[in-house]
């Protein structure tokens, strides 16, 4: 397993990062990360994002499952989830294995 290198890949497997803890606040999922304690949000696109990451699907798996499950433009739908993504990781929320 490696760290984050700032280099989100198609083919590499996010998996959440032990120590990271996800909770419910005032109707809300939230995680907090274990690197700096920041806290992040789940609404919108970030929770079926959040769910996908299970340390088996790739990047590309994962696009693809959001793709099938939303009726939104895929370029749209790989941008946010790059981007979501990418944010997990800054954070030490999640790293990354080579599929």
């Amino acid at each position: 397993m490696s760290g984050y290198d700032g280099a989100v890949t198609d083919n590499r497997v996010p998996v959440r990062t032990v120590g990271a803890v996800e909770a419910e606040v005032d109707g809300e999922r939230i995680l907090l990360s274990p690197k700096d304690f920041a806290y992040f949000g789940l609404t919108g696109a970030g929770a079926p994002v959040w769910d996908l990451v299970d340390g088996a699907r790739s990047i590309d798996e994962i696009l693809a499952e959001l793709e099938q499950s939303f009726d939104a433009d895929a370029a749209i739908i790989r941008a946010e989830t790059l981007d979501f993504v990418d944010a997990l990781a800054a954070s030490g929320l999640i790293a990354f294995t080579s599929s």
